[in-house]
């Protein structure tokens, strides 16, 4: 009886389900490319700021105990800072990310 339930159940959800939740992701991925927001990017050795055109952008990098490495402020380039091998967080106005250097 109770698989049953589930059954029905689930061909109701499935029935109600009209693709709505995708395409809310779709109009959010779509707007965020068209945003022109800042980029990181991690290769051996160095960790790179990247800011989009004629913005002025400030990165902060934190050890991963939260203790200020670095403060630097990108204008619409690009910007290398070389660090030693760990986990960092860098955060900006528009996100905050955890990377790892090998």
């Amino acid at each position: 009886m109770k698989r049953v339930i589930s059954i029905v159940i689930l061909f109701v959800v499935a029935m109600s389900f009209n693709g709505q939740i995708f395409a809310e992701a779709k109009t959010s991925v779509e707007s965020r490319v068209s945003e022109r927001i800042p980029v990181v990017s991690v290769d051996k050795g160095y960790i790179e700021l990247s800011a989009p055109d004629s913005e002025v952008v400030k990165f902060e990098i934190f050890s991963i105990t939260g203790q200020l490495i670095k403060s630097i402020t990108v204008k619409g380039s690009t910007a290398k800072v070389e660090l030693p091998k760990g986990f960092y967080i860098i955060k900006c106005d528009a996100w905050t990310k955890r990377v790892m250097l090998r």
